[in-house]
């Protein structure tokens, strides 16, 4: 048996140690980086996916103002011109068109989300042409989205695909990124059009209301049933005088609500703009290798959904 010196002996081990200790490093350094993306895409499918909802209550509240308008023809021969109609019909198409947008940045993060699967490219690629194509797609509400706009979505979109097939992490977090930060750019630059419409709903809804009390032509004896119901009795208010005092209660309730309406549509307004320049900093992190420490969607998602969630049960 030929000896071997203890010094190399022990050069040996140390070199081996050494070894496994940057293979370790290496992987768990691999792990890391796959553990963020993987947040990442699901934070983002989160947050896309409140997107979808909150331009969803858009177009319900666009529909309902449509056909509010069409009531007051009826009830009061209020004008309702083809002009403004038109305007209505446009406008909703075009909110139909950003929650398609939405949607396809949902598909899109799933996409991410996956790229270490088999089909993770072949998705990714079909994703993004529906994607780029909701993007040409848009036409301004009242601001206008630039050309220069649209082709950084589009050259965004186009680094994410290449980077999934080539199965590149921090590559797609860049491309994801710079989508996502273009499209916060556009979303703050369009909020005022967006709470716009909004308001529009609060006036002609709390105006029809109101009149409808003032023509006796509700029934305020609902305000009893909190006294009543307990005891399996149902309300019905025959004096005049009393009706008269419930009324006016009504049509300060129906102000307070008009008003409350449009302030939680701008706060959810805001906190929407906040959860994606939150996501698009959050996906910068990766793709530059710093650790992304939070692991849950944006908080203000929360605020948008209960806002999105009054207008889920009327009629699209």
């Amino acid at each position: 048996m030929t000896n071997i010196p203890i010094t190399s002996l022990r050069a040996r081990r140390r070199a081996i140690a050494a070894s496994m200790l940057l293979s370790f490093l290496f992987f768990a350094g691999g792990c890391k980086t796959s553990d963020d993306a993987a947040a990442a895409a699901t934070q983002l499918t989160a947050t896309a996916k409140c997107l979808t909802d909150y331009y969803s209550a858009l177009d319900t509240i666009l529909a309902e103002t449509d056909q509010l308008n069409e009531v007051q023809v009826v009830l009061y021969e209020i004008p309702y011109d083809a002009p403004t109609k038109a305007m209505i019909a446009d406008t909703r198409t075009e909110i139909q068109k950003r929650e398609a947008l939405a949607k396809g940045l949902t598909d899109l993060a799933q996409s991410f989300a996956k790229l270490t699967g088999s089909t993770a490219s072949t998705d990714a690629s079909a994703s993004a042409a529906k994607l780029e194509t909701e993007v040409e797609s848009l036409k301004p509400i009242k601001f206008k989205m630039s050309s220069e706009e649209q082709n950084v979505m589009k050259l965004a979109i186009g680094l994410v695909v290449t980077a999934i097939q080539e199965h590149k992490e921090r590559e797609a977090a860049k491309g994801i990124s710079q989508f996502a930060t273009a499209l916060d750019g556009f979303f703050a630059k369009e909020a005022p059009d967006y709470e716009s419409i909004g308001k529009g709903y609060a006036v002609i809804s709390s105006s029809l209301a109101k009149s409808l009390l003032q023509n006796g032509q509700t029934d305020p004896s609902g305000y009893f049933k909190v006294a009543l119901d307990p005891y399996g009795l149902i309300p019905e208010v025959t004096d005049n005088k009393l009706r008269g005092k419930l009324e006016k209660l009504a049509e300060v309730q129906v102000d307070q609500k008009a008003q409350a309406l449009q302030e939680s549509q701008k706060g959810a307004t805001n906190d929407m703009e906040k959860s994606l320049r939150q996501m698009s900093d959050r996906i910068k992190l990766v793709a530059d290798e710093k650790p992304m420490e939070v692991r849950i969607p944006p908080i203000t998602l929360a605020n948008v959904e209960k806002w999105a969630s009054q207008f889920s049960t009327l009629i699209p």
